[in-house]
């Protein structure tokens, strides 16, 4: 009996250390970027969250088609309402990819932008930009900078 929980107890022990090591292999480390187009609210509570956007419920799909890992670099600026900021997003060759997919497959929807968890801004979804760039025009905080410049995967352009 004490045989068989020694072996319990070393299962167990390489068990977490596995799955711990799993765990911090795959840890996002940002940037924490999220583009979420909009779903509808019949693609069910799995799929879609409600948020309310200009006084109305619109429903955003959970999986972002525009992530961080999407992004090259981005410049920053003071958004026009003096207190927050905006930046330019650069797309990187799969975000451009992932842009042009977003673009045709939602166009006309809307999309929630979601930075560090904190929805920031909404857009229309029209077309791909054809110079690689995406704008917050603002909501965006110095923290947000330092989170990006933490990453060490966005390259900071000139402000």
């Amino acid at each position: 009996m004490a045989h068989m929980k020694s072996i319990l107890t070393c299962v167990l022990l390489f068990l977490s250390v596995l799955t711990g090591g799993l765990v911090a292999a795959g840890k996002n480390n940002g940037p924490f970027i999220a583009m979420h187009p909009e779903g509808s609210k019949d693609e069910g509570q799995r799929m879609v969250r409600p948020d309310e956007v200009g006084g109305k419920v619109r429903y955003f799909r959970i999986s972002p088609e525009i992530s961080g890992r999407h992004f090259a670099a981005y410049k920053p600026f003071l958004a026009e309402d003096g207190v927050t900021f905006g930046a330019w997003l650069y797309l990187n060759d799969e975000g451009t990819r992932a842009a042009m997919v977003m673009c045709s497959t939602f166009q006309g929807k809307l999309a929630r932008i979601i930075v560090n968890g904190r929805p920031v801004d909404t857009v229309r979804i029209d077309r791909a930009p054809t110079d690689r760039r995406i704008v917050i025009w603002s909501g965006l905080t110095a923290e947000d900078f330092k989170a990006f410049d933490k990453s060490g995967k966005l390259k900071r352009l000139g402000e």
